[in-house]
């Protein structure tokens, strides 16, 4: 005598769920092979339904990625046929007139090899952060944690700033890093790559007469907290999620006026996220400066 009845809800051996049907009155109630039957039908149907719900959801979410996919390929040929273009046209410009022109004046000479090295590095640029991007979200990339001071990395993104914008004038940069801040446990490299990127990232938006500071704080977390702020044109609140996606320029890609690819905050963020930190913008809107913040893990008891 049974007053209960449980079915599995099964698909290809795999365990879905469960039936369970339960009598309330007495006595109690003996199941007939006919109900033991439809209940093992409805089980079958229920089975087959969850499966084909799930396989819609799969289906919706592969859509999403197919269409992601189509935004970054038509923005990889907007961005990439923009900025390589244009430069190599540059290029051409200048070596055809060096070539043709052997009686150029020395000066106009040393403008138009100057203006070709700078072009040919902007590629340069563009074709490694292309590559430096994919690796990362391929998972090719290997880390090497070390423990590090954030004082020492700090310089040495400043110093590789520096080197490469030797000819600009950077606006005012300010640190401000306490002395008794614990190590953080990073990947040496890939942590001065994006403090010089989220530096460089400030020069670019902020005028020569503006200010950069560079601070950081210990976190409730385990975790230091750097923060890169500014005094340049901002962020709208509408924008400060998607300013790290790949190919966001905030002009567009063909009107931007500080050059890039808009890819130098979405490689950060593929940093960050390697070492399982944290990284966000924060600005009270155009015209107001922005700060940049992101996390690293600490060596416990340093």
């Amino acid at each position: 005598m049974r007053s209960w009845l449980i079915e599995p809800v099964l698909y290809q051996g795999r365990l879905l769920g469960i039936v369970e049907l339960h009598h309330c009155h007495f006595p109690a109630h003996e199941w007939q092979p006919g109900e033991v039957d439809l209940v093992q039908a409805i089980a079958t149907q229920i089975g087959a339904a969850l499966i084909q719900a799930e396989s819609f959801a799969n289906l919706e979410e592969l859509n999403q990625q197919l269409e992601a996919l189509d935004r970054t390929r038509r923005n990889l040929i907007a961005i990439t046929g923009h900025e390589l273009r244009t430069p190599l046209s540059t290029i051409q410009v200048c070596l055809e007139s060096l070539a043709t022109e052997p009686d150029m004046p020395r000066e106009l000479q040393q403008v138009m090899l100057n203006t070709a090295l700078s072009d040919s590095e902007r590629m340069r640029k563009l074709v490694q952060d292309f590559l430096t991007l994919s690796n990362l979200e391929s998972g090719r990339v290997e880390w090497h944690p070390e423990s590090l001071t954030i004082q020492e990395c700090i310089d040495l993104a400043l110093s590789r700033l520096r080197t490469r914008s030797s000819q600009e004038k950077l606006p005012q940069i300010k640190i401000q890093i306490p002395q008794n801040l614990p190590l953080v446990r990073a990947d040496g490299d890939w942590l001065v790559e994006v403090l010089a990127k989220l530096i460089d990232n400030a020069c670019k938006f902020t005028p020569s007469s503006g200010k950069i500071t560079i601070n950081a704080i210990s976190t409730l977390e385990e975790t230091l907290e750097v923060i890169i702020s500014d005094t340049g044109r901002g962020i709208e609140p509408n924008s400060l999620e998607i300013v790290f996606d790949r190919f966001y320029q905030e002009e567009g890609a063909l009107r931007r006026t500080t050059g890039g690819t808009g890819l130098g905050l979405a490689i950060c963020r593929q940093i960050v996220n390697g070492w399982g930190g944290k990284i966000w913008a924060q600005s009270a809107g155009k015209d107001q400066g922005s700060q940049l913040h992101f996390t690293i893990p600490i060596v416990l008891g340093s």
